[in-house]
This record gives structure tokens, sequence and C-alpha cells, in this order.
């Protein structure tokens, strides 16, 4: 039996990403006289024929290295990285050094991932163990034109093999250090003449690498995960074929530990009260030593069906792609990462997702040349549910007194003398806490366990996008392509959020607005309503003179609190400049204030006020409009401009021009940031603005006996680079300016004889700010490990912004190399086949403008395997990844309300094993 499909070759762009043509497509597949077959530009082309960056990694390389996800390929291609954090669904995929998508279900993936022509608009939604591939492409720069959504930086494209009509099987067992055991098999053959099947099922189990000093336990970072999937390949007739591909995957993990790499003062402090073995005995990164009160579940469930048609209609082949998926995340974080029980994080996420394409390819000839051309259209419908929680554990009241009165609030700007007016007297300074003599915290009954705050969002996202590209073949030699897509996108958010601690809900922000406030203030808080801070110290309301009677200390309310210019000369300065000329300035812009923002005690409020929203759209006293309408709409016209010549039959070169698109991102989570000095409350930062990227490209490749040379150039810019950056806290959801990032590539295939194959790929990056002149001071958690110049420039009144223009982004490593060598030695019709893979990253600092005390990030990895095949299909394959066990961390961040502390995620270590496997 066979396949009985004819669609002409040279129509294969109605395939798409699937690749309809069972090519196989393994690394050293070149070395075998055969051509790598990609499908990078919606066409069958070879890699050495497509005029872009992509680089391929086949299902040889991909078995024998035992590269089980997406997180593993990356050890194989230079330019792709993968960073996975506090869960397993919080994964971001990297192109070029740029990516996002994770901490926030409202931030969308810059990196799109397909599978079988199907997008995966989530990173949790690839995460499932590679099944039955026949290659991946990994395509670098913005695809936005020929892919529906979200490929603003590159893209991910998994192919996977069709249902045989020919009856074949594989098992496969894997055993390991670490407890590991995987399975996988799969099944395919006829079930009539012009239908087939594939079922195939796999399971992944290891214990943990990280040890938690708390309990003693070994299993985070374990693996728990099983998948299953099915197809079923119809062929009617010889111009008519429909493949259906149904699947279900579950992650059931403890994710993820993390280490701590710098035991600061509040950390110790912790400790000192005896808030419990909060710390681990080691700060090295390779001890993956973390202490968790928690273990911390993470469950991941996902489930779709997709129907693919190609009909062949003479003149065009039309493809249909349809696909409904549902993707369920739910995890329990012990988001303060100490063994004290301070806090917990539980959220749970559901994704319900549509999406259609249609494809119309097709060529023909004219007396200028050859035309092959495509025409689509592409429809998503999205519904996102997120709930998310963040509550006070039994000990967070000793914890927040601990900050008040030691290591933090104390050493802030007139701290101590605040305390001790504060704490003195027994007079209730927050009556409506119910308190009379309290400690600053820990009032009445505020911060009692299960206390805090609650969010549920709601998301509905709607976008379509049209598209049209051709390749004009001017000559044999000279290819023009021009490419254009229209893309229009809306989201329509709903947020309700629920605090139900009094702390939190206090608008500090609003601290001296008092009645008598002058305008643009605000009188509306209700901590100090009427005055309630003078009658609670024996003085009369403010008058109406308002801020600048407060800092020339007219109404004695600076006196009363102990805050004297002998004993803070840093206030007196800056009294005495108000004093001197600026009380206008500071009326007309609070935040100059540093005391009406009482800095103090908005860092110890970790959860500042939210707002649901929609609210209406309002306009700021400083004139900046809040719309919280949760709607926004957006559209882009994306273009492709490629010129490509054959210099010799070996050797061709090529430029592109190309431009990419992200749409706007709503926030579905708490905002870090201190509301606004309004009585509105409602921070600038609902919404991102669209990604917006745009890259020139130069090329050539280069065919040679037994190899092959490909090198790219590339000149790429992201303007409104959506960010979502942590302050030890919390994240601040914001556009990051405009960066570029200039470099060049390099892959390369030589086989200096049959039995031999080389590998090397290298990518150099040089990135940059071009405009970033309202960057966020750093946060207090980071700010032990920034620059001094940078902190005191950040330290200066009512500055809360930097210009980082002209420096570089965090994170991006300068130079990223793989490279691999394999000998295949021949025993008859057996082989036996050795394989070592380096990868390298040069070292990049993980925060901005980091001091001499900032962690890096450098790796350098060894993996290899033996390979035993036998004629009768059965193989042996002994295997080891991160031989040389490098501790590189995956990144850093600081220590949650600890600062001075900092904490890391680490890769996995050495891993080894053997696996058996029978091709039936």
């Amino acid at each position: 039996m066979r396949s009985t499909m004819k669609i002409s070759s040279r129509l294969l762009a109605g395939a798409g990403l699937a690749a309809m043509a069972a090519t196989g497509a393994a690394t050293n597949a070149y070395a075998q006289n055969d051509e790598i077959v990609v499908t990078a530009t919606k066409r069958e082309q070879t890699l050495q024929e497509v005029p872009i960056a992509v680089s391929v990694v086949g299902a040889e390389t991909i078995q024998d290295a035992q590269i089980v996800d997406i997180i593993d390929l990356q050890a194989s291609v230079p330019s792709l990285r993968v960073t996975q954090q506090q869960n397993a669904s919080q994964t971001n995929f990297i192109i070029r050094g740029f990516g996002n998508g994770a901490n926030n279900p409202g931030i969308e993936p810059s990196v799109g991932v397909f599978i079988d022509g199907v997008y995966r608009s989530r990173s949790a939604a690839a995460l499932l163990d590679l099944p039955e591939i026949e290659r991946v492409e990994v395509l670098r720069g913005p695809q936005s034109t020929l892919f529906g959504k979200n490929v603003s930086v590159g893209a991910i494209s998994i192919t996977t093999q069709l249902p045989s009509f020919e009856w074949e099987a594989t098992a496969e067992a894997t055993y390991g250090n670490l407890g590991t055991k995987r399975f996988r098999g799969t099944l395919s053959g006829p079930i009539s003449d012009t239908l087939a099947f594939r079922v195939s099922g796999s399971t992944n189990n290891r214990d943990g690498t990280y040890t938690n000093v708390f309990n003693g336990q070994d299993n985070l970072n374990e693996r728990d995960r099983w998948a299953v999937r099915g197809q079923l390949l119809w062929e009617p007739t010889e111009t008519l074929r429909f493949r259906a591909i149904a699947d279900y995957n579950k992650i059931d993990e403890a994710c993820c530990g993390t280490v701590l790499l710098v035991n600061g003062p509040v950390t110790a402090g912790v400790i000192g009260v005896g808030l419990g073995e909060v710390i681990p005995p080691s700060t090295d990164p390779g001890d993956r030593l973390a202490a968790l009160n928690l273990e911390p579940p993470n469950e991941l469930e996902g489930r779709g069906v997709s129907l693919q048609g190609d009909w062949d209609l003479g003149f065009a082949v039309l493809t249909s792609i349809t696909s409904v998926r549902e993707q369920r995340d739910r995890n329990d974080t012990d988001v303060d990462f100490t063994a004290a029980d301070i806090a917990v994080q539980p959220q749970e996420v559901e994704y319900e997702t549509f999406t259609q394409e249609l494809r119309l390819a097709g060529e023909f000839e004219s007396g200028i040349g050859v035309f092959n051309w495509l025409a689509g259209g592409f429809l998503f419908n999205e519904e996102v549910n997120f709930q998310q929680s963040t509550l006070a554990g039994t000990q967070f009241r000793d914890f927040g007194n601990l900050l008040i009165g030691g290591n933090g609030f104390a050493d802030v700007e007139g701290g101590s003398q605040i305390v001790a007016a504060l704490t003195q007297g027994p007079t209730a300074l927050f009556p409506e806490f119910g308190a009379a003599n309290p400690t600053i915290l820990g009032i009445g009954d505020s911060f009692q366990p299960g206390r805090g705050f609650s969010g549920s969002y709601d998301l509905e996202n709607r976008s379509y996008s049209f598209f049209f590209q051709t390749d004009w073949e001017v000559t044999e030699r000279l290819t023009l392509t021009g490419g254009v897509s229209y893309t229009n996108d809306r989201k329509k958010a709903v947020g309700n959020t629920i605090n139900n601690e009094p702390f939190y809900n206090a608008d500090l922000t609003q601290f001296f607005a008092a009645s008598g406030s002058p305008a643009g203030v605000g009188t509306g808080s209700s901590i100090l309503a009427a005055g309630s801070l003078g009658a609670a110290l024996g003085l009369a309301p403010s008058p109406a003179a308002g801020v600048g009677a407060l800092f020339a200390d007219t109404t004695g309310y600076l006196t009363a609190l102990g805050i004297e210019a002998a004993t803070n000369p840093a206030f007196a300065a800056t009294r005495s400049a108000v004093v001197a000329g600026t009380t206008a300035a500071v009326t007309a812009d609070p935040t100059l204030n540093p005391l009406a923002t009482f800095a103090g005690l908005t860092g110890f409020q970790f959860i500042p006020p939210q707002t649901s929203f929609p609210q209406p759209t309002a306009v700021r006293d400083d004139g900046i409009t809040l719309s919280d309408d949760g709607y926004v709409v957006d559209d882009a016209i994306n273009v492709t401009a490629r010129l490509a010549y054959d210099l010799t039959d070996s050797l061709n070169v090529y430029f592109s021009y190309a431009t990419g698109y992200k749409a706007p991102a709503i926030n579905l989570s708490q905002d870090a940031r201190p509301p606004s000095l309004n009585p509105d409350g409602r921070a600038v930062g609902r919404f991102a603005f669209a990604e917006n990227v745009r890259v020139f490209e130069i090329g050539g490749k280069m065919r040679f006996d037994g190899g092959f040379l490909n090198v790219a150039l590339f000149d790429q810019k992201v303007e409104d680079f959506q960010s979502n950056a942590f302050t030890g806290t919390g994240f601040i959801f914001a556009n990051a300016g405009e960066q570029s990032v200039r470099g060049f590539e390099v892959d390369a295939l030589y086989s200096p004889v049959d039995p031999m194959t080389l590998t090397f790929g290298l990518t150099y990056l040089d990135p940059n700010f071009d405009s970033f002149t309202a960057a966020a001071c750093p946060a207090a958690g980071v700010a032990p490990f920034t620059d001094p110049a940078v902190v005191a420039a950040c330290a200066v009144p009512g500055v809360s912004t930097i210009d980082r223009t002209g420096t570089n982004p965090s994170g991006i490593h300068p130079v990223s190399i793989s490279t691999s060598a394999s000998y295949e030695f021949v025993f008859g019709s057996n082989t036996l086949t050795p394989r070592i893979e380096y990868l390298f990253e040069s070292e990049t600092d993980l925060f901005a403008d980091g001091n001499a005390l900032a962690p890096t990030r450098k790796v350098s990895q060894i993996n290899a395997n033996i390979a035993f095949a036998m004629e009768n299909g059965f193989s042996v394959n002994l295997w080891g990844r991160n031989l040389n066990n490098d501790d590189a961390l995956i990144t850093a961040f600081p220590s949650v309300a600890q600062v001075g502390s900092l904490n890391g995620y680490v890769t996995t270590p050495r891993t080894y094993g053997v696996s058996i496997r029978k091709d039936f």
C-alpha cells in the first residue's frame, strides 16, 4: 500500500509547515548526499535555496542527543535561548537576544511556535515532549508577513511524521541517573488504500534536581509528564488530502527551585528572630539547595484537535488548517522563596484558542519570468481566564515588624524618627485599623494568615490577518521577493480585584493629603482624611498652605514627627531647596515631595492599592489620560522585500528587509508600582504598546564538496519591546524604549570523509538601547547590585527614571557557539556512531547597570552520545547531557521583600543514561 497523493512538489506551499513530503531532515543529511528540506517560507525548498536565516535540527540529532523538549533544543541552535522561571509554564523563547511572554498571561510571546502548522499561542502549550519529530526549523528575525501572529523576532516550526501507508512501529525505553525513566511508542499503518493512521504515546519521569533543606526532599524540578497523540491521513483522490491530529498532554510536577546567591541583612535577620531555617547552608549555585515551606505544585494540561486539507486545483493548491486548543495551568508558588511561612501565590489560567488559516499557492510563467505566489488569511480567537492571589502566611506579621523595626524602614530618610513618633503614644494613629498603640505593620488584626490580594481577569482576543507574497524569478539566477500583510488585533479585558488587607488598601501616596491640601494633591485619603494624623499627634488640621507649608514646617508636622535639620541633614537640604523657590513645583507635582509619598511605608506595602477595570476614562491633574476601559484595538502593515542572486551554481547571496509586529498587551496581573498621586489611584501601565521590529539582513549560502557554509549579517531594531521586569515585590509592565541588535550568524557542516560529520554554529550579538530616556530607576531590591552612579542619580528627590540610551540591555550573550563532531563506524550492516557537542555562551550581566556584586551568566556545556544501530532495527544509545556539570545561572532576581539578597535559577545538572529502541 502506498500514498496516492500526487500534488506537484513545486506547489507544496499548500502543505505549509506540515511539509507533506516525508523527507528526512537529519542534521547530517547533507553529508549523506541528501538535501535538507525546509518550509520556512511556506514553500518546500532546500536549506541552501531558501534565502532567509534558518537553523534546522533533524530527527536523527534529536534522537541521538536526547533532545526531549524545546528547552533541550537550545544546545543545538546558538541563536535560540529558552528560560524557565518560577514555574513550568513561565517559559520564554528568545531569538537573537529578544523574547518575552512569561509571568503575565496578558503578554503574548514574541517568538511564535508552530507544530504541524498550528500556532501554539503560549509557551506552556509548546512544552510537551517532542513527538515523532521529522525536523525543527528555527527562523531567525521577524516573520510577520507570512505567519499569522506574534512572530516579531522569530518563529519555531516543528514538523512531525505523517501516518504511513506501510506498517511500522517503534518502541523506546530510557533509563538514567536522577531516576530518569522515559518510554515512547508509536504505531502507524493503513486502514484502507486511502486512509492511514498513526498513534503515539510517551511518559517522562525524573527525580528533582534541587534539595529542599526545609524538609529534605529532592523532588524540586522533577519531571512527571505524559502525552498521547493520534493522526489520520486520508487521500480520497490524487489531488485531495486531509490530515487530522488530536493530542493530549499533562504535566504534574513540583517546580521550580531557586538557589540563594547572596544572603543579605534582611534574610539574615529573619533567621535571627527565629522565623525558621529560611536559607540553605550554601550560596554555591552548584549545590542546588532551596528552602521552601511549600512544595510548589505545577499542573499543566493541554489538549487540541486540528484538521489540515490540501486540494490541488491545477493552477494552485488550496490549504486550510483549522485548530481548537485548550490549555490549563495551575500552580502554587512560595513567593518569598524561604522556609518561613510568609506568603503564597496560588494561580490558575485557562486558554481556549481557535485558529483558522487559508492559503492559496501557485505559480505561473510570463514573458518577464516565473512567479511563485502565495496568498492567504489567518483568524485567531482566544479567551483567557486568569485567577491569581497573593496571601499572607502565618509568619507575615512577624516578618513585617522585623522589616519596619530593624533593617528596613529605619534606614530610609527620616525613618527612625517616624517610627518613634508613630509608636510612642497611646493615641490610635490609624483608627480604621482598630489599634491603640500599634507597631507599624502589626496593627490590630492586620496581616492575618490568608489575607491579601486576589484578582480575577478575563481577556478576549480577536485577531485576523491577510497576506500575499511572490517570488519573481527574473532570470535563472536572480529572484526578487515582495510580501505584505495586514493584521488587526482587538483585545477586551475585565479585571476584578479584591484586597482584604487594610494596609494594602491604604493610599499612602496621599499620606499628607489632609483637608486643606493644595489642588492637584487630592483629599481622599482614608488614613488622613480630615487631618487624622494631626489629630493623632495633637495638632490642628493643616491650613490651606498645603505642601509648601509642610516643607516650611509652618504647621509643626515635622517637629512633631521628630524630624529636625540637625538629625537629618539630607532632609534639611531638601527642605531648604523647596523653601528657596521650588514650593510651587512640589505643589504641582507631589512626586517631588519625599514625605508626601511617605516612601518608607510604601516600600513595605508589598501590594499597592489596585483597581478593578474597566474604569471610566479619566485625565489626571498632570494631564496624563488614564484609559482603563479594558479595550484596545490596533492594526499594522508588515512587509518583506528580498533580492536573491546565485553567483554560481554553489554560491548564492541575498539582501532582505522585513518588518515584524506583536500586538499591544493588557496587564492581567497586579502592578508593582505605587499608584499615581491622584485620588483616582490608578497607575499608568495597564496597557503596553505594540512591538514593532525591522531588520536589514545580508546573507550568503555556499555549497561545497561535503558540506555547506551559511552566513548572515543583520541589523535589527525593536521598538516598544514589552517588558515585564521583577522589582523584588512584583512585576512592572511597560514598554522598553527602542532597542537594536547588530550581529552575524554562521551555520556550517562539513564531512571531510564520508563517516565524519562536523557542525559549527556561531551567533554574535551587539545589543544597544538606541533610545530609552525614561527607564525606571532600579527598585530597592536591585539597587544594592547596581552601579553606584545610577543609584545616586536616582536618589535625587523627584527622580524616578533615568536615561539608559546608549547602554546595553541585560541578559544577552555577545557570543554563542554550538559545535559538534560525529564519526560513523560500519560493521557489516551495523553502525557505531559516537557524537560530541559543545555549547558556549559568553559572559553577560543579568542586571542592567550592574556593579561588581551583580550576578552574571556564562555557559560552557558538553553533551555526548554513542549510538549503536543494528540492521534489524534494534539500537542502543549511551548519552550524557551537561557532562561537565556546568552550573550556569538561567537568570537571577532580587529576593522577595529582602533587600540585599539575591535568588537565581540554575541549569539542569549532569544527566546521563541509556536509551534502547526497536524499529519494526
